[in-house]
């Protein structure tokens, strides 16, 4: 038979039997032109040989415990796996939120709201404190340092607001 013959009879891709009779690990095929002529039984026994494996078992799947997906039926002791790694997911993040490392969601899109409130207020009572001010003044720095000293004083009472 040909490689792709002897493929099809291994349940493997042709390309791995190339690779197989490229790296010389069928000893008793024979080139033939572009061709090989294969013994599968001859060519099954070189292969057992040098890839040590025993005859094909069923095949087994196995547990990716970092995902915890699996292809087939987990057995008892991947489901006990799976379930105690979830188990400690939930404990680090429950530990977390009373560490105050974590905070809910809702809860923080609320506090940020109050705070945008609380900068958006006290930006907008800029112009009418200090209008009058700088309508009087006709010196360019004094103009910037008046209005730099407002925003300051406006950002730095933002230290002491409750937004809880």
């Amino acid at each position: 038979m040909d490689a792709k013959e002897y493929a099809k009879h291994r349940n493997v891709s042709g390309a791995m039997v190339t690779k197989y009779l490229q790296q010389g690990m069928i000893p008793s095929a024979i080139r033939k032109g572009r061709k090989w002529v294969i013994d599968a039984e001859q060519a099954d026994k070189d292969l057992q040989e040098r890839l040590q494996v025993p005859d094909r078992k069923p095949n087994v799947q196995k547990l990716n415990l970092a995902t915890g997906h699996q292809q087939s039926l987990p057995s008892l002791a991947a489901n006990r796996a799976i379930r105690e790694m979830y188990a400690a997911r939930i404990t680090k993040l429950e530990f977390e939120e009373r560490s105050k490392k974590l905070v809910p969601l809702d809860e923080l899109k609320l506090q940020l709201a109050k705070l945008h409130l609380v900068v958006r207020d006290n930006l907008r009572t800029i112009p009418d404190r200090i209008a009058p001010i700088v309508a009087a003044e006709t010196d360019q720095a004094k103009i910037h340092s008046i209005i730099l000293q407002e925003i300051r004083q406006c950002l730095e009472g933002l230290k002491g607001v409750d937004i809880s």
